[in-house]
């Protein structure tokens, strides 16, 4: 395991090292005789020595890179079967791929990569034999070697810490064995090109489908929302698509005489267009728009109900028409330092929101505004701290309209304590003046039960100090709130699609209001949900 946590921890950025070309014999004395075990039922070991007169392509993998997960099946299809199908490279020498795992533990999880990215031949390196041969400090490593010289050994062509797309490394590739076609019969060349090669498309394009859905169930409270999300990759560029319907159903009584219980229906549609686009290795851009149309929540649902209907009476002032909207523009830049180990994100998002009068936004009440504009700043940092701790922090600062600057920061570490048992922990804190506190807690234990199969318990916790912004008699400003969710989960993990499902207890628990609140106390009554949840996902 030293390797692996050699190279979590360095802080410094990837190094390109493309074109550069030496001896694996003369660097190593003993690489070329090295031998190690493929993996699965075929007792056959590697060596190099296997691959004189070919081209041979190295993809360094572990099971928790994430690179590794977009790159390795794009080098499968795109390398490895291409030139299986063309009879090796434009000049006619065999190409070969080798994916080599350097991860040790939590062999399951390896075993799963692997029928996800589709491997057909891998080898195990946890020595780290050949990821030291290379100087390797990062993963994913591709390495290209010819072994077509006069001599025994390989030349190394190309070698970069970080996946540049399938039209580079067949560049790579097909740029071996050009001298010694120089005296080739060139039209003889051109029409066997011609009749034997059948280009495939040099962009390579994955699909995602995802759906989720969840239910916050009470007696007389029925929340429901689902999202449907397609994603688009072109090699470097990800395009992402999302519909989301979000349902109100409740029973709305009030003490209020003037109010007539009534059992109200809501529906919200949301859609969201994101685009990513890794630039280099290290950064990547990212853009969204967003849209809705309705409420955001239960309870601004519920006040505008109210106020709709006691404004409708012939001796008050009339309440006006709402519509209830908003969209949003983002962008971010993530630098990622140290690929699958290290990134900094920064993000800023601009917010407009049309809500009802006098109603609450954000568990803060908004008290005669019917439009507001927000910005938000967003910093985070997320780092493999060794082989079994990676830790995430995260810093906003939110400006909106008629408020003062909201600060708040949020924190994660996910620990494995065994290779088959994981531990999270969440935690956060937001303050806003002048008299705003928030902050929450959680943790999930997940245990693997399979190849495919992991079972999770979790518990949550949070609470607020809520905001009496007024001095009436009657406030519909929320009173300070605590809430409480425990539950468990199961997921699935297939070679191409994922399923999660959850379920579990939910209790809110609202403080006396310091500023009596009769009529909006069936609003902010402590009441005892179920919250359940699932979603699915599928790449192809």
């Amino acid at each position: 395991m030293h390797r692996v946590i050699k190279f979590r921890q360095l802080l410094g950025g990837m190094v390109l090292l493309g074109g550069l070309m030496f001896s694996l014999r003369a660097s190593s004395g003993d690489i070329s005789s090295l031998s190690l075990p493929f993996r699965g039922d075929n007792a056959e070991a590697f060596s190099l020595n296997q691959y004189q007169d070919r081209i041979l392509v190295l993809d360094f993998f572990a099971y928790w890179c994430a690179p590794c997960l977009r790159a390795s099946p794009l080098i499968e299809e795109g390398i490895a079967d291409y030139y299986h199908a063309q009879n090796g490279n434009k000049y006619g020498i065999p190409v070969e791929v080798i994916a080599v795992n350097i991860e040790a533990s939590n062999p399951r999880r390896t075993d799963l990569f692997i029928r996800r990215t589709g491997l057909k031949k891998v080898i195990d390196d946890f020595d780290g034999k050949l990821l030291e041969e290379f100087q390797a400090e990062s993963i994913p490593l591709i390495v290209v070697l010819d072994g077509t010289g006069s001599d025994s050994g390989f030349r190394v062509v190309y070698k970069n810490s970080g996946f540049e797309g399938v039209p580079q490394l067949r560049a790579v590739i097909d740029s071996v064995g050009a001298k010694k076609s120089d005296n080739q019969d060139q039209s003889d060349a051109a029409v066997n090109d011609q009749e034997l090669r059948v280009e495939a498309p040099s962009v390579m394009i994955e699909r995602k489908f995802e759906t989720a859905g969840e239910a916050l169930l009470s007696d007389d409270y029925q929340l429901t929302t689902w999202n449907l999300t397609y994603g688009h990759s072109y090699e470097k560029t990800q395009l992402d698509l999302g519909l989301g319907l979000q349902t109100y159903a409740i029973e709305m009584r009030s003490p209020d005489p003037f109010f007539t219980p009534v059992q109200a229906h809501e529906d919200q549609i949301r859609a969201q267009f994101r685009v990513s686009r890794e630039v280099s290795d290290e950064i990547t851009l990212r853009g969204q728009f967003g849209y809705y149309d309705g409420n955001q929540s239960h309870r601004t649902f519920w006040l505008q109900e109210y106020y709709k209907q006691i404004g409708s009476l012939p001796f008050f002032g009339g309440y006006p028409d709402v519509d209830p909207r908003g969209y949003q523009l983002g962008s971010q830049i993530r630098w990622e330092y140290l690929p699958a180990s290290g990134f900094l994100e920064a993000g800023y998002g601009y917010f407009r929101d049309h809500i009802a009068p006098s109603a609450e936004f954000e568990r803060v009440t908004i008290l005669g505004l019917d439009r507001i504009d927000t910005h938000m700043l967003r910093l985070a940092s997320e780092n493999v701290l060794n082989s079994r701790t990676r830790s995430l922090f995260e810093v906003r600062l939110t400006d909106t309209s008629a408020r003062q600057l909201r600060w708040s920061t949020q924190s994660s570490l996910n620990v494995a304590i065994t290779d088959q048992t994981v531990l999270r922990t969440q935690f956060g804190w937001t303050k806003e003046n002048p008299s705003f506190d928030a902050g929450f807690a959680g943790i999930t234990l997940e245990q693997d039960l399979g190849p495919s199969w992991m079972l999770s318990l979790f518990a949550r916790y949070y609470q607020d100090t809520g905001e009496i912004q007024n001095s009436l008699t009657s406030s519909n400003a929320p009173p300070g709130l605590k809430t409480y969710h425990v539950g468990t989960g199961f997921r699935w993990i297939g070679e191409r699609s994922s399923l999660r499902v959850s379920a579990g207890p939910y209790w809110t628990r609202y403080d006396d209001a310091d500023v009596e609140a009769p009529f909006f106390e069936d609003l902010y009554q402590s009441r005892n949900w179920g919250l359940f949840q699932a979603a699915f996902d599928m790449r192809f």
